[in-house]
């Protein structure tokens, strides 16, 4: 697969046009103890496009969004309250003890485990705060699980497509990280580790239907196997809309906040 920091690079312009967005609620949960603060800084590792970075800067965060693969960073749209720095989350540069906030939004799970962890430590103030956050695609919401299931399909069907789980670092996968904090609620460095759970919907069509697909980093978009998924799509997206009301696509958010241990 190569460096996973360039996995996403020719999928940046689909990722940051209709990659979803996350509840305002778990947003308030992240900023509202530092609301008061003269500043409240916050560094959003692994940031991507900055679809994170740009609702933590809406809520009244000044943002350093930490993103490996330029290609994600050039494609943010601008926001004022948000400053990209192109480095790994293991090192990203930022000054010690210099954050309110560490934050990773759909991205953690690609990080040197221990040492990215031992990084968030040693930026974050002593009564700082880390959240990582994972959104899934909601399989007890009917719609979403048809889409689901074409994606599914789509890859199993094509020999070319790369398991969403190859090239992760240390050997960590993603669903064994998630469950491993689901279970234990324990980080190195860490304290107090809590999970917050949310239901997210967003309005589709069939233009952000297929565009959700093309930001699929282990998806073939050329070819036969493509050109199928896609009229499967627009079926879908047709169905989903029959009633006169735009689909709407139902994402499970499990969200992990802990306070640093200093």
């Amino acid at each position: 697969m190569g460096s996973t920091t360039e996995l996403f690079t020719e999928k940046s312009e689909a990722y940051a046009k209709y990659r979803s967005g996350y509840p305002q609620e778990l947003i308030n949960e992240i900023v509202n103890p530092f609301v008061g603060s003269k500043t409240i800084k916050a560094a959003d590792i692994g940031a991507g496009t900055g679809i994170s970075s740009r609702l933590l800067a809406d809520a009244g965060c000044t943002v350093t969004a930490v993103e490996p693969n330029q290609a994600m960073a050039e494609a943010a749209a601008d926001h004022q309250g948000v400053e990209f720095k192109i480095q790994p989350a293991e090192t990203t540069g930022l000054p010690d003890s210099s954050m309110d906030i560490v934050s990773s939004f759909q991205a953690f799970h690609w990080f040197n485990f221990a040492k990215s962890l031992a990084e968030f430590n040693r930026v974050l103030k002593k009564d700082g705060k880390l959240a990582l956050v994972w959104s899934y695609w909601n399989e007890e919401d009917p719609f979403t699980k048809k889409y689901i299931d074409l994606i599914s399909n789509a890859t199993n069907k094509n020999p070319d497509s790369v398991s969403p789980y190859d090239g992760f670092p240390s050997g960590f996968i993603k669903k064994w990280r998630i469950r491993f904090l689901w279970k234990f609620k324990t980080l190195p460095y860490f304290k107090e580790v809590r999970r917050h759970r949310y239901i997210y919907t967003e309005e589709m069509n069939e233009e952000s239907m297929i565009g959700l697909a093309l930001s699929q980093s282990y998806l073939v978009h050329e070819g036969k196997l493509w050109d199928e998924l896609c009229d499967k799509i627009r079926d879908l997206a047709a169905e989903g809309a029959a009633d006169g009301e735009p689909a709407r696509f139902s994402y499970k958010v499990n969200a992990f906040t802990a306070k640093p241990v200093k």
